[in-house]
């Protein structure tokens, strides 16, 4: 039983370390900021005994308050499987002055890089 107990503690504090942002890079280009960064997420799912491990690469730009950002998931525990690239989710936001919304728009690609269906819609923060 301590041993049990000794690698749940182990694994979720690998956990906890594993699902964390990656710092991203900044640089100039035409007086704009393009950022460029990954998020990683390693989780466990009790029930149906499940290890998920997934990479996000993305870049994003903000110009004239609206931001543009790409990203793409990439499964990492089937990277032998061929197949890892899942294709691209597109988002444009802009916040609204001197409020707490935030006007958004979605898009996705399939692997062959077709496009989906366009959501668009408005968050509010309180």
């Amino acid at each position: 039983m301590k041993t049990i107990t000794i690698s749940i503690v182990t694994v979720m504090g690998f956990l906890a370390i594993a699902a964390t942002k990656v710092s991203s890079m900044d640089f100039s280009v035409v007086g704009q900021t393009l950022s460029i960064g990954a998020e990683t997420d390693l989780n466990y799912t009790t029930g149906v005994e499940e290890w998920e491990w997934e990479l996000t690469p993305s870049a994003g730009i903000t110009t004239l308050g609206i931001g543009l950002s790409v990203a793409t998931d990439i499964d990492m525990l089937e990277l032998e499987e061929g197949n890892i690239f899942q294709g691209l989710d597109f988002t444009a936001d802009y916040e609204v002055p001197s409020t707490n919304i935030n006007l958004y728009t979605e898009v996705s690609t399939d692997a062959d890089l077709e496009f989906g269906d366009v959501t668009v819609g408005a968050k509010f923060n309180f």
